[in-house]
């Protein structure tokens, strides 16, 4: 499968009025088990709240970088975690993300601090912009769709490596368990 997508910063600001659009919210944690500059794998849980409960979903997912920066190569599958334990090791990255528009998939990311955990870029939002429709884009056509939204942006960061998760991803510098993160996040998706 192909993943066409872009990256830009917004502030603070603009992330409040997306977060007020946004037609659901997603607690992920993800965890990073290759992380090169042209190929990751990565193990994501997300977690939705319905009716109170937390559903959480499971997935694996590799990824390869194309010569077109906002083209990745992306292979997903569902992941049936035995033990945990070991991931927690790896670089991870814990948001809440706001689905603002479901095609062309608009979301917002929130980045989640807890202690022990400092991400290597100082903003704490992320916008991205997945097109569904498997053909070839511009920079414009995705420009086009922020002007149609109204979405102010500060910059497009989908060429700076730094703005990818997993580089944005750090170790956590403390132990920690899967239920502290997900209280964390229960109370705030």
């Amino acid at each position: 499968m192909l993943e066409i997508e872009r990256k830009y910063t917004i502030n603070e600001k603009e992330a409040i009025k997306l977060k007020d659009k946004s037609i659901k919210k997603i607690g992920i944690i993800q965890w990073y088990i290759k992380n090169t500059r042209d190929e990751i794998e990565r193990v994501r849980l997300q977690i939705i709240k319905d009716n109170n409960k937390l559903i959480k979903k499971w997935n694996f997912a590799y990824k390869a970088n194309t010569e077109i920066p906002h083209e990745k190569i992306e292979k997903e599958e569902n992941y049936i975690p035995k033990d945990i334990k070991h991931l927690f090791n790896k670089k991870m990255v814990i948001k809440i993300r706001h689905v603002i528009k479901e095609n062309p998939e608009i979301v917002l990311d929130k980045f989640i601090n807890v202690e022990g955990l400092e991400y290597n870029i100082k903003e704490k939002y992320l916008l991205e912009i997945e097109m569904k429709e498997i053909k070839k884009y511009t920079p414009e056509d995705f420009f086009k769709i922020l002007r149609e939204e109204k979405i102010k942006i500060l910059k497009d960061v989908t060429e700076d490596y730094r703005y990818y998760n997993n580089n944005i991803a750090n170790r956590i510098s403390r132990n920690i368990n899967l239920l502290e993160i997900l209280e964390v996040l229960k109370w705030k998706i």
